[in-house]
This record gives C-alpha cells, structure tokens and sequence, in this order.
C-alpha cells in the first residue's frame, strides 16, 4: 500500500523555477562546447526536475528588483560568447524566469533568493549539476512538507474543531471525536516546527546551507516516536469508529461528505488520515537523493547521513506498529467468527488470546460411553462443544489455521465447558503395552528415514546400482505399511489423556479426561500445539500487566476524623459505587457515580455507629446457581477496618433480631484491617446451630424484589439494608438488623447471606419462597469461633466457605453445615486480615505482617511467599529519610483484591503493588513470584481495594489514550478503586512534600482510578 503511494507522481506546482534554471545554465555551458548541448546532464535532468514540485510562492526572498538583479547576473556572470545575442539571451531567459515567478506571488519580497542561487551556480564550477539538482530537492522538501501540514489542518480545523464544537449539528460524543483524530494535533504541531526550520535555511539558501540538523532537531526526539507509534495504534480504531458512526448517524455522512467535497483535492478524511503513515517513506526518498546529490566534502553530508538513519528508524518502528495492528485485527476477526460459529459462548475476543487449532475428537464418559466433541484450542484455553450434524454434510476433521468458518460451518456447535491451559496435564501412562506400541513406532519411523538417506546416497553412484535402488524402494514400502498398519490398529496411540487441576501423575486430586483423536498423526500434532501454548502462555504470565491511571477523586470530610472503611459496588445499570467512611461514632456512605466522569453524587451519615463492612446482594431475579464456580463478585468481599483487643470469653452470644430482605452482589471491596487476639481450634467439625425466633424491627414490604440491594454491617451489631437504586440522601434503610455483636463480614454466596460477627458466631440468611424475599425473622446461627477468636474474614473458594479465625482457616461445607477442614496458615497468634481467591491460588496477609502468602485451593500447601517490603522501599527512595523510615519500621498489608489475573495489595506506607496471579494457578510447590509496585499512591494507609467492571462509553476517559484495536460490540473494563489518605505520584514524592497545597491535601481522603 506504502510503495503504491509513493509510486504516485507529485504534483508539479513550480515549473517555472526549473525550467527557468535548467536553461540559465543550458545558454552558459553552451558557450564552451556546442557539441555536449543535446548529452548535457543538466539538459538530462532537465526532464526529471520539471516533474517535480515547486512552490515559489511560499519560499521568501530579500528585496530585490528585478533590473538590479538582471544587473547583477550580467556584472557576476558574463557572458563567454562576444555576441551580444548571448547576452540578450542570457537576460532574456532571467527576465522571463523573474516575470514568470513574481506572476506566482505579487509582492517581489517573497521570491526565491534567485541571485544567491544563482551566484552559486557558477557555469565554471563542477558542483552546477549537482547544486542545481540539491536546490530542486530542497524546494520539493519544503512544497511536500507544506502540502502535508495544509493537510493536517484541513483534519484539525475542518473536522475535529467542528465535530468538537457546541455549535455542531452533528450529534457525535465527544470521546468518539477523540477517538478519531487521537495523536493528530500532537502530529501537526511537530510538522508546523520543521516547516518553520525548513523556510529558515531557504530563506537565507547558498551552497553551503545545511539541512540535515533540521531533520536531527526534530526527529531524534523520542516523543516523536511514541506519538507515530500512537497514531498508529489508534488508526484501526479511528477507522472503525468513523465507520460505525457514518452508519448509523447519517448526519455525520453528510458532514463528511460535504468537507471531502471542499477540499481541493476531492480526498475523503479517511484518505486525509493516511498521510502520517506515507510520510516517513517520502521523507527517506529524499533524504537519500539529497545524499546523492551532495559532495562527501559539504558540510551537510554527515548530518543527511544521519537525518537518514534517525528516519529509517522511525519507518521501521511504524512499519513494524502497522503489521502487528494487522495481524492483531486479523486475529480478532478470527475469533469473532469462532464466537458466533459456537452456540453460548461470550467474551472469547480478548488483546492477548489468539486461535490456535481445532479438532473433533472422541471424549471418554464413564465405562464404555463416548461422545463426539468439537475442541478448540486457544492461546490460553480449550473450549468443549458438543456437535449437531447439519443435513448433508460430512465430518471434516482438518486443523483449522485460518478461516475458521469455511471449516466450521459443516456442524452446529454448542458451549460446554472451557479450561484454562494451566490446569490441564498430560497424564503419564503406565500401560507397559502402549509404551511399546510407542517404541515400535518410533523404530519404525526411525528406520523409514535411514532408508531414505540411503537411497539418497545410491543415486550417487556411478557404478550400476540397479538391485541395490530396488532392494531399498521395495524396503521403503514395506516399512510405510508397517508403519501405517500398526498406527490404524493400535487405537490407544490416538488417545490422550489430561488430567484438570492435578498433577501429570494423576494422583493430585485432579479429574481425569481421556479424548480420542482421528489417527495418531492428528493427535501427534494437537499435542505438539498445546505444548507449544502452554509454554508460551507459562512465559506471558511473567510480563504484569500493570493498571493505567485514570484520576484521583479527594473526599472532603464533613466531620473531623472520618477515614475510609469499605467499599462496594452496586449492581444493575446505576454503575455506582458506595463508599463508607467513618470517626467511630458515624457511618457515612458517599456514592461515586461512574457513569460519566466520576463524580461523588452524595455524602451523607446513615447510622452511629462505624460501618466495618459492605457488600451487594443480588435480586430474586438476578440469582443463578453458580454449581460451586467462584466469580470474581465473591473474590472480591467486603472487609472491616478495625482495632479492638479480645477479651477471653468462651461461651457463644446467639444472635437476638433480623429484618428481611433481597437483593444484590457483583463485587466488594477488601479493606484493612489489625485484630489482635488468641488463636483457637475446634475439636469437633459439627457445628452447634441455633435458631432465633424474633420479629423485624420494622415491616417488610413485599412488594419489590426485583431490585438489588447493598448490605451495611457495623460496629454496634447492626445490618442496614437499602437498595441500590435509592437515593440515601433522602430515603432511609429498607431494613434494619440488630445482633448482639459486631458485624465483621457479609458474605453472597448461592442465593444466601453468611455474617461473621465477632462473638464467634456464623449467621446464614436464606430466602423463603419464591416472591417473599429472605427469612430474617427465623436464620440460622452457627458456631464457628468465640468472642476471643471471632471469624474475621469469609471467602467462596470452590463452593466451599472458607473462615478465618486467628491463624486458623476453618473450611465449611455450605450443605452439611459442618467444618470439613481447618488449615494452619500462621504459627503465631496473629489473625489474618485480608484473604482473597484467584483460580486456584487463595492469598492472604497475616496482622502486622508485610508478607503475602499464596495457598493452593485444593492441596491447601502454601505455593507462593511474596515480601513486599523490597518494592516499596524502593518506590520509597524519593521521599524524606524521615518519612520512608517510619514507613518502613511499621510496614504491613492492607489490603487486598483478585481483579482479573492480578492480585492488587495495598500497603500501610500507601504504595500499591500488583502480583500476576496465573503464575501460581497450577502451581503446587513454592514458587519465586514479584510485587510491582504502582507509581501513584496514597500519603497514608491504602484504607480499602474495590473494583467495577464497565463498558467502554459508559465514562470520560481523558488521561488513558492508548490505542487499542476496536470490537464491534461495547468492550467491557475493569476499574480499580483505592481508598486511602492524600494522594501521591512516588516518582516526584521529594517535590510533592514541599508543596504546601501538598501538605494540606494528606490528610484528605482520596479514591484513586485505575483502568485494568
């Protein structure tokens, strides 16, 4: 596409100026040799020059009058012939060029230094060739740069300002509009400087001028390079856009259609907008004909040389940014046909996920049963199909490389299951036969490419070997059929077998899945291509992703002392996040709206009491059984803040009142959290149930439930619940739950709601009958701890509830109501103040502590330990000494959250750090794993982690420009929200501290914005 633009001929706009300087010095170098006027160079280049463009009309000149000028040529250059024919033609041919040139442009103080030129042009120097073709480079450098930047204009002043414009009748959001033209002002003011530098040099033109520094001062900038890698980036999705926007708002078609129909050259902005990308070939074309044309001794020689190699560099960076673009969009296109070819799949198309092969194969179920399956193997998965014949058609098994559908499309296919690549093992065989069916193949194989090295070497002969090429071509044959008969009939050589979420040797817990391949050549092949996947994916997951931010949002404090607790998320389409703070004798909740730039709607006190925790319970309606899968909802749980010392109490506080209730969960915050108390063990795995009959405090209405709800649990024993939809500024709480002691954490799990309370106690909400909402008058109350060893955190780990108590992690079973398994995580009596899930990796952080541990779900050994000190000390390093020791002496976690494939950690010293967790997702001994820390932060204490899944659209997003390939449906995001004191960029802490605007802002709350 490049080489065809540039093949296209520039526009000529100064054939005067060629012309009239290729026939100055055609008449003087006439006068020495009549013979050489039609072989001349310059008659040869004659042709070549008057293609190419020139534009006087924009190259300034001194004030010169055209007598004078004449004058000065004649005086300068006179004429070698003694006739005055030659002189009057000499002045012919000057006058006519200056009339020609000066009828571009009225005003004689804008011409080309033609007398400087010209007296550089010596008909008696042997630089008159190649000064003559250097000075029409030049000119064509400046016209084609001109041209470029008329062109970037017409982008900016003719499109993205009136598009941008409240005046515009074209209804188009704004972010679109950036979307669009994203990196082209940036491009435009880059070329305005080196235009400007380019009519310097012209402006004051000899034969010593230099040009190659121009292209150094401007080009060599790094900014230069990640602004065109941006564009770049961005280009298929400005392509997109403009395509989406043009077919369903035919006001903007028209719009484009009528500027396309004002430009000069009829160029639609889809053509405008390629430019940048055939720019930096033009620019290598000239620069090597400048390099030509200059002598080795001129002093911009070297500087052209290296003007050439910065360009060169910038041109293969672009080219390579446009390709992977390209591969990158044939990719997606791939996956989307995969997506609509498979019934009940969703969210296949992800940046880092590329198809690889599928097959149909044979999967074992039970003794004797067998099924037909389609497998699809991705980068980082397989998916599972089941298959519907369609009408006349036959089975294909090829491997699918490329078009997807015209392979696909012979079956109907329907979701199953997916599997991550980590989780599955090739399990070892022990059958003694299949390894020797294996060995005899291998034999086989081994001795059919011997004989073709030998009848290789007996056609080399020039002895007669007539026998002996027969011997070997009947051997051949019969090794092929031995070969393909022992492949046919040995059916357990088409098997492989796989272990999901144990170890290769089968004996790790896993669930065992034989599947059955076509022949062994096709299982051979899969195999190879999985192993392949996986090692690749192995080595991705070293790479962290680390989360983009967005802005810092300050909370004012309407009381003094009012610090961040928890945080949530609501549920339906409000996209709103509740945020709760308080001093120890209110709770307040703030309500930051994400649904355009995030904002903080309200602020107001709902209860006297400090709220420990929060989370969102789904509606009736929105309730599905999740068959024990753990969704990144329940990963994420609400999570106290608390200091309280333990009192040595042993008996079980019941729990006294509930109220009723419905609805809501997609996602909770962990927050921190120190407790301090003793550590005890349960002798017995039944737990004691008790079971409360006491009345609402106040009446249930009945008559909604189709709305979700959020669930306040506070320090005075209370449960406020309100709706997510309700405007806490003015309504009050739909329900209200007192128990006799502390809420410490809430729970969604299944269609219940389990409440840890600090007397030991487990409370269990479920609902009554369909339309009736929950049964708060009658729950169920389990004994898991004491009022000294008090459940601290609850987490969904596989569909098992998993309860933190001191060091102790106590595994419930959520049907039998009984503890299944208590696991020692910590030695000492320090509690465990943040847990979450991510795959099969359970992390947690222990009081006071600043080490991570990671603990494998299902073997429950501990795989990764992670200190995270060494990071922050070293994100540290630009604060006061003072400040980063403190920091340090009192260094702990807390908090902590499972967003997607990374582990968020939020410290004490207010550096946040990101883990990938896939690292460990199969991982089943101790693994080296980093903490990155993040640059922004908080001046104190990380309070709390949350997040919220969005869709692209639903938010202003002015900070994060990086470009991404488009989807044709809304893309959904991840935001990460911190909660903390103050705000800090860590890269700038020594200049931050002192500013006095810096100090004041430390004491107030902040919510950090990233884009995960």
């Amino acid at each position: 596409m490049l080489e065809a633009e540039l093949k296209k001929p520039v526009k000529v706009y100064h054939d005067h100026l060629a012309l009239s300087l290729n026939n100055v010095n055609f008449t003087t170098e006439d006068t020495r040799d009549r013979t050489e006027r039609n072989t001349h160079p310059n008659e040869k280049s004659l042709n070549f020059l008057n293609n190419k463009s020139c534009d006087c009309r924009q190259i300034l000149t001194k004030n010169t009058s055209m007598d004078s000028l004449c004058s000065s040529f004649t005086k300068d250059y006179p004429p070698q012939r003694n006739s005055n024919d030659s002189s009057a033609i000499n002045k012919g041919l000057l006058m006519d060029f200056l009339h020609q040139t000066s009828s571009c442009d009225q005003s004689s103080t804008e011409q080309l230094h033609s007398a400087d030129v010209l007296a550089s042009l010596s008909p008696h120097s042997s630089l008159l060739q190649h000064m003559d073709t250097r000075t029409h480079i030049v000119i064509e450098l400046y016209n084609t740069e001109q041209s470029y930047v008329e062109s970037l204009q017409i982008i900016v002043q003719k499109y993205m300002n009136p598009l941008k414009s409240s005046d515009c009748d074209v209804a188009i959001d704004k972010q679109i509009v950036d979307d669009i033209f994203y990196m082209v002002p940036s491009i435009l003011n880059i070329h305005e400087g080196f235009l400007d530098e380019l009519k310097k040099r012209l402006d004051c033109w000899n034969s010593n001028q230099i040009i190659g520094d121009a292209f150094n001062n401007v080009f060599s900038c790094g900014a230069v390079l990640e602004i065109y890698s941006n564009f770049v980036n961005n280009l298929s999705k400005a392509r997109d856009s403009i395509r989406n926007c043009c077919s369903t708002q035919t006001s903007f078609a028209r719009f484009l259609e009528i500027q396309a129909k004002e430009h000069k050259g009829k160029l639609p902005l889809d053509n405008l907008l390629i430019k940048p990308i055939q720019k930096f070939p033009n620019y290598e074309l000239i620069l090597s004909r400048l390099i030509k044309h200059t002598e080795g001794e001129h002093p911009d020689q070297i500087l052209l040389q290296e003007a050439n190699k910065t360009v060169h560099r910038i041109l293969l960076h672009i080219n390579c940014k446009e390709r992977e673009a390209l591969q990158s969009g044939q990719r997606e296109a791939v996956l989307r046909e995969i997506e609509s070819a498979i019934e009940g799949v969703s969210n296949l198309v992800m940046a880092d996920r590329s198809f690889i092969a599928f097959e149909l194969v044979t999967i074992f179920s039970g003794q004797s049963a067998r099924k037909e399956r389609g497998l699809f193997l991705f980068s980082d998965l397989i998916i599972l199909t089941s298959i519907k014949r369609r009408s006349g058609t036959v089975r294909k098994p090829n491997i699918i490389n490329y078009n997807i559908a015209a392979n696909v499309e012979t079956n109907k296919y329907k979701f199953l299951t997916k599997i991550p690549i980590s989780d599955l093992e090739f399990v070892k065989t022990k059958d003694d036969n299949s390894r020797k069916s294996i060995k005899e193949i291998e034999y086989l194989m081994e001795d059919s490419k011997k004989i073709q090295q030998i009848l290789a070497a007996v056609t080399t002969l020039r002895c007669p070997h007539q026998h002996l090429e027969e011997a070997a071509r009947e051997l051949e044959k019969d090794l092929e059929k031995q070969l393909s008969e022992k492949q046919l009939n040995d059916g357990q050589l088409s098997v492989v077998e796989f272990t999901v979420g144990g170890n290769s040797s089968g004996t790790d817990g896993g669930q065992n899945m034989s599947i059955q391949f076509v022949n062994p050549e096709r299982r051979s092949l899969w195999e190879q291509a999985f192993r392949e996947a996986k090692q690749k994916f192995a080595s991705s997951l070293e790479i962290i992703p680390m989360p983009e931010f967005i802005s810092s949002i300050p909370i004012r404090k309407t009381r003094a002392g009012l610090q961040f607790t928890c945080a949530a998320s609501t549920l339906g389409a409000q996209n709103d996040v509740w945020v709760c703070n308080s001093d120890g004798y209110v709770g307040q909740v703030c309500v930051l709206s994400l649904n355009a730039e995030p904002t903080v709607t309200s602020c107001n006190g709902v209860c006297n009491a400090r709220i420990l925790c929060v989370t969102s319970v789904p509606s009736e309606i929105e309730w599905q059984p999740d068959k024990g899968s753990t969704s990144m909802t329940n990963q994420l749980k609400s999570t106290p803040s608390f200091e309280e010392n333990s009192e040595n109490c042993t008996k079980t506080i019941k729990v006294q009142s509930l109220s009723t209730l419905f609805n809501n969960i997609h996602l909770d915050s962990s927050s921190s959290s120190d407790n301090e108390s003793e550590k005890d063990f349960i002798s017995d795995t039944k737990c004691n149930i008790h079971k409360t009959d006491h009345h609402p405090l106040q009446p249930f209405d009945c008559g909604d439930f189709s709305q979700s709800t959020m669930w306040l649990g506070t320090e005075d024993g209370c449960i406020h619940v309100y709706n997510c939809s309700d405007n806490i500024r003015i309504k009050r709480n739909k329900i209200k739950m007192q128990h006799n002691s502390a809420v410490y954490h809430i729970l969604y799990m299944n269609n219940k709601v389990y409440v840890a309370l600090a007397n030991g106690d487990l409370i269990i909400y479920t609902r009554e009958n369909l339309g009736t909402g929950w049964n708060t008058s009658d729950p169920i109350t389990l004994t898991i701890g004491s009022a000294s060893n008090p459940i601290t955190k609850l987490l969904n780990v596989d569909g098992k509830l998993w309860c933190s108590i001191q060091g102790v992690i106590k595994i419930f079973n959520v049907s039998t109501h009984q503890v299944e398994n208590e696991v020692q995580i910590s030695s000492e009596s320090k509690p465990i103040t943040n847990m979450v899930v991510s795959q099969h990796g359970v992390w947690m952080s222990i009081q006071n502590s600043s080490v991570l541990k990671c603990f494998h779900s299902k073997t429950y050994e501990i795989v990764v330990e992670v200190n995270v000190s060494g990071p922050v000390s070293k994100m540290l390093s630009n604060c006061d000494d003072i400040i980063r020791q403190h920091k340090a002496a009192c260094l702990r976690i807390t908090a902590l959250l499972a967003c997607r494939d990374l582990i968020c950690i939020g410290t004490s010293a207010g550096v946040l750090l990101v883990i990938q967790s896939g690292n460990v997702a199969a991982g089943r001994h101790l693994v080296n794993s980093t903490a990155m820390p993040m640059p922004h932060g908080h001046t104190g204490h990380v309070r709390f982690l949350t997040c919220v899944e969005t869709t692209e659209g639903s938010r202003s997003n002015s900070n994060s420009r990086k470009g991404t390939q488009t989807k044709h449906k809304k893309e959904s995001s991840i935001l990460l929200i911190s909660g903390g004191d103050g705000c800090e960029d860590f890269r700038n802490s020594n200049i931050n501290s002192m500013n006095d605007i810096a100090g004041r802002e430390d004491s107030t709350n902040h919510l950090l914005l990233w884009k995960v």
